[in-house]
């Protein structure tokens, strides 16, 4: 990622590359529930954290 001057800012592509990335109790928590729904031909595509409103996808 570059700044506004056009050089490169590796703090601030890591930081956003972090803040996008699916935390792992999240992903297994999507494993456990597809496990579930495959069983019933059903597929889990979206959560929504209740306290924080924030949503993960798949």
């Amino acid at each position: 990622m570059k700044n506004k001057e056009g050089y490169q800012d590796p703090t601030s592509g890591q930081a956003i590359a972090n803040a996008s990335k699916v935390p792992k109790y999240i992903k297994d928590i999507f494993r456990a529930l597809n496990m579930v729904a495959g069983i019933h031909g059903m597929e889990i595509t979206e959560m929504r954290d209740i306290k924080t409103g924030r949503v993960y996808r798949r």
